[in-house]
């Protein structure tokens, strides 16, 4: 319940996030609002079609869809102004499906993403999504997608992609998100390292398959037979007993009173 409240905030917040970047209402926000939305309907959907046919299970769960979701809106992101309604329907559906096969594959066969506890699955979500929205962006930007920046003649700019003339912009895309991988990698080892120095970076595998009860000392959700106990205690009659009578003490009066 938790995360179907998170995840219609998350939805519902990105509109302003993607929405607002041109800092007034206009043209330009309206695209990006109704890209933001394509991209991640899309997205999500197609989580869920490939979670039906593709998966072992072949049945779709609901936060296999929310992943989805996350994907679409972290996709469109750096593409929400600068591509057509095609544009934010292709990288809705190929974000999704990329990071789909690879939070399957990666995890099980592939070094180091078998070796990180990625419990949230952030790179995943937020890490390929976002690297495959950037690169999507550099081929699907279209010239006629005007971003009105400022005012006067000059204040309007578009974006052109590989598909529209302009293969560069792939390049530029490329090497600014190799440029992002190597600094917030080499940051976050720096980080990690110097925390290693005060403390355990990761939790004993006993406690972690304790779990709540060994961390926080109680169970965020308890197991069916507490809520059965629990049901039934509540079931039972309470026993009504007649309330005990109060202790009378003997008044007495002076002469003076």
């Amino acid at each position: 319940m938790f995360v179907a409240v998170g995840a219609g905030i998350l939805w519902l917040g990105w509109n302003g996030f993607n929405g607002g970047d041109p800092y007034f209402a206009g043209a330009d926000a309206s695209a990006a609002i109704v890209n933001t939305n394509v991209a991640t309907a899309v997205a999500m959907m197609t989580w869920i079609l490939m979670d039906m046919f593709l998966s072992s299970e072949k049945k779709p769960t609901f936060l296999g869809g929310l992943n989805g979701m996350i994907c679409g809106l972290v996709g469109i992101t750096p593409a929400a102004g600068f591509v057509n309604g095609l544009g934010a329907i292709i990288i809705g559906f190929v974000c999704s499906a990329i990071v789909w096969v690879a939070w399957t594959y990666l995890p099980r066969y592939v070094w180091p993403f078998n070796k990180v506890d990625d419990a949230l699955g952030v790179v995943y979500t937020h890490g390929i999504a976002g690297l495959f929205g950037g690169l999507l962006t550099g081929c699907l930007a279209d010239p006629n997608m005007i971003e009105y920046l400022g005012i006067g003649k000059n204040a309007g700019f578009s974006g052109a992609g590989l598909f529209y003339g302009h293969p560069k912009q792939l390049a530029i895309q490329a090497g600014a998100a190799l440029t992002i991988i190597v600094w917030d990698g080499l940051v976050t080892f720096i980080i990690l390292r110097v925390i290693g120095l005060f403390m355990n970076l990761r939790l004993p595998d006993a406690v972690l398959e304790i779990g709540d009860v060994a961390v926080h000392g109680e169970e965020a959700y308890p197991s069916e037979d507490l809520y059965r106990v629990s049901s039934s205690v509540a079931a039972e009659p309470l026993e009504t007993a007649s309330p005990p009578e109060p202790e009378r003490t003997p008044i007495t009066r002076s002469e003076d009173t």
